[in-house]
């Protein structure tokens, strides 16, 4: 093998390396994050809720609802009016009702998110998981 023909073959095996090493680190290093456990340990009765910075937890006659906070128009976080029963959005006015359902406005009928929710034993709370970025 002559040094020229070392070098030219060196340069491609360098190339596809450079090339090779965002795929591999997208594919093989990509990991999968669990939810953050977010422990309740208060129980609630039906028609009562809890806020959180990231949700918001109902307890319905058919078991704990928990709806996220972030608008699906463009991420703000949405209050809660308990008089209307209703989430307003205070950056372009999207509504939702109090289970996270569209009513109006720029978030183009898309509902707000819903966590997965887990009633502890005996009724002493609840754990609701929040995905990460969520």
């Amino acid at each position: 093998m002559t040094r020229r023909s070392f070098l030219k073959n060196s340069f491609w095996l360098i190339l596809l390396g450079i090339g090779a090493y965002p795929l591999y680190e997208f594919v093989v290093s990509k990991r999968i994050h669990p939810p953050i456990k977010v422990h309740i340990h208060k129980h609630l009765l039906p028609g009562q809720y809890i806020g959180y910075p990231k949700f918001y937890l109902f307890e319905t006659k058919n078991g704990p609802i928990a709806v996220s906070r972030r608008c699906t128009h463009l991420g703000c976080t949405v209050n809660y009016e308990p008089n209307l029963k209703m989430f307003i959005c205070p950056c372009h006015q999207s509504r939702f009702m109090w289970d996270g359902k569209y009513i109006s406005g720029p978030a183009n009928g898309k509902n707000l998110a819903k966590f997965p929710v887990k009633v502890l034993k005996n009724n002493e709370g609840y754990v609701v998981f929040v995905p990460r970025g969520a």
